[in-house]
């Protein structure tokens, strides 16, 4: 009897073991999928923001055609062609910094540089295009030109709205501590807590946060200091997709993919 009794409960331990294994495989995989559903959903929150503005010649004023203006991307191009009114579009794109360049046929290159971009916000490019200098030869010599984007004091589509891009996040001596981060703007002050913020002097329970399109339940921003890629706060004029709000909403958005890896060059 002793031998059956081992054989049996040796083939039940083995079953057992089996059933362990597809059991840890199976809730791998269901772990895996739910942090890949978690970045996909933080990479479409974020793409929200986008660059519209009219490419003209600078001599004429005349808007041009069929200009090739784009952003690089993690070291790819992404852009569009200018429509027959000079206009173009890029979108959507992840908060940050950019550099905006425009290059067409006879025409010097421009690269529009330190174009800030936060979420579901436009920016605007408007872009004056050079005629290439000729050679003797007749042979066209292209050149780069640089020209600092001029940010508005005030956003004519955002009046309400102040922001923080990732340099000024990255730069701030509270960069491990969230809530002051916020405090850097104007208009939101911190509680006596050290955890709470008054948004244009309404009550701290008055205030929505808001990180990767999530609500937060607890009042907090929920995540480090060092993950903000951008931050902004309505102080007023919220948009409807926030919901009933008496004071504000402070917005963040986590550091893409891109922004991640050019910190660990």
């Amino acid at each position: 009897m002793k031998p059956r009794n081992y054989k049996n409960n040796h083939l039940k331990a083995k079953m057992m073991n089996r059933k362990l294994t597809l059991f840890r495989n199976v809730t791998t995989k269901l772990v895996a999928l739910g942090f890949s559903v978690l970045i996909m959903c933080s990479a479409a929150f974020s793409q929200n923001s986008e660059i519209k503005g009219v490419v003209k010649e600078k001599s004429t004023g005349e808007p041009m055609y069929n200009v090739n203006v784009y952003v690089e991307v993690g070291g790819v191009p992404y852009g569009t062609s200018t429509d027959t009114n000079g206009r173009y579009t890029i979108k959507p794109l992840n908060s940050g910094v950019y550099t905006v360049k425009a290059s067409s046929l006879g025409y010097d290159d421009i690269n529009t540089t330190n174009v800030k971009l936060t979420s579901d916000k436009i920016t605007y490019v408007n872009i004056e295009m050079v005629e290439a200098a000729y050679t003797m030869e007749g042979v066209v010599i292209v050149a780069e030109r640089e020209v600092a984007h001029r940010i508005p004091l005030i956003s004519k589509d955002e009046p309400h709205v102040q922001a923080l891009t990732i340099e000024e996040i990255s730069n701030s001596p509270n960069i491990k501590d969230p809530i002051k981060i916020a405090t850097m703007l104007p208009g939101v002050t911190l509680a006596n807590n050290g955890k709470d913020v008054y948004i244009r002097g309404a009550r701290p329970t008055s205030t929505q946060f808001i990180t990767d399109g999530m609500k937060s339940i607890n009042g907090e921003i929920g995540i480090p200091g060092l993950a903000i890629g951008a931050m902004k706060v309505y102080t007023g004029g919220v948009p409807a997709k926030y919901g009933d709000v008496n004071g504000g909403v402070i917005v963040v958005e986590t550091k893409s993919y891109f922004d991640l890896a050019q910190e660990f060059k």
